[in-house]
């Protein structure tokens, strides 16, 4: 492609299809922030032939999701991000449906797969989703839920090479196949320096072409190592400068050549009045599957 904005197709359709011409396909179920009441919740889908990965289900994803033409049982592979309510507060209700309602409305399929890290897996259900779901019933006498009675789980293989830890696995099979790369980021505390302080976060790059931040502080080293060989980034973006996501004002300041390739996602409501992010050299702002999605030839 000749530029960023050429990978934008527009859609009359506000439903989306979880399978396509094979092509790499970026679809937001929404662009909002946590906080963004029309904006629903920064939710991705990565589709490929056959396969499709979605990046985070959050608390508001499946009002999204039934807007699209979906449930949560449709999901077959996904990969979260953080623990903030809206990258992972719709994954109960994943849970929940897929276990107690799968013959229904899944057919038989097998669990869904949730693609993580080992590090992490632990840190999910101990500290956001065993209260939920650990007592729903008993899989053998005096033995309760883990979480993976609920979803089967594929963990990242490490690789080196990188200015911090990286996990790479693959989704899919033949030209179908969808290649993830995941890396630490630096999200929270507002007081952290560095990943290596920051409570367990990652961003991802897709089939080594498209950079997606998932949520972070502004983090140059970030950007230069996973950002600037990608064919297409989108970053999140707050309004003002400060706090644990990286702001408009800061993310201005970098070089022509990244910022025309990226587009800024994760949006306050009110981030629309202050700026044009094309006059400030950006691609623009990441748009919902309501008004198209993202293909790469």
């Amino acid at each position: 492609m000749s530029k960023a904005t050429d990978a934008f197709c527009p859609s009359n359709n506000n439903q989306i299809r979880l399978v396509n011409d094979g092509r790499l396909q970026i679809i937001f179920l929404g662009t909002g922030s946590a906080f963004a009441p029309h904006g629903f919740q920064s939710n991705i889908f990565i589709i490929k032939g056959q396969t499709h990965v979605l990046i985070d289900l959050g608390s508001k994803a499946s009002i999204a999701l039934h807007k699209a033409g979906l449930a949560v049982t449709d999901i077959h592979h996904l990969l979260t991000t953080h623990s903030h309510a809206d990258h992972i507060g719709g994954i109960e209700e994943l849970c929940l449906r897929t276990r107690y309602a799968q013959p229904v409305e899944r057919r038989g399929m097998d669990k869904p797969t949730l693609l993580t890290t080992s590090d992490y897996a632990p840190i999910l259900w101990e500290c956001s989703l065993r209260g939920g779901l650990e007592h729903s019933e008993e899989n053998q006498p005096g033995k309760r839920l883990n979480l993976s009675d609920y979803m089967n789980l594929s963990f990242g293989e490490f690789v080196s090479g990188y200015n911090r830890p990286a996990y790479r696995l693959t989704v899919g099979e033949g030209r179908d196949q969808i290649n993830l790369l995941m890396m630490r980021t630096n999200h929270i505390p507002d007081s952290s320096y560095s990943w290596q302080t920051a409570f367990y976060s990652i961003g991802v790059v897709v089939d080594d072409r498209v950079f997606i931040s998932g949520d972070t502080m502004f983090d140059r080293e970030l950007i230069d190592q996973f950002a600037a060989t990608a064919e297409v980034t989108f970053h999140d973006c707050q309004d003002y400068t400060g706090g644990v996501h990286a702001s408009y004002d800061e993310l201005k300041k970098l070089p022509k050549k990244l910022k025309q390739k990226m587009f800024l996602y994760h949006l306050p409501d009110r981030i629309y009045d202050l700026f044009e992010p094309t006059d400030d050299g950006f691609a623009g702002w990441a748009l919902p599957f309501t008004k198209g999605s993202y293909f790469f030839d």
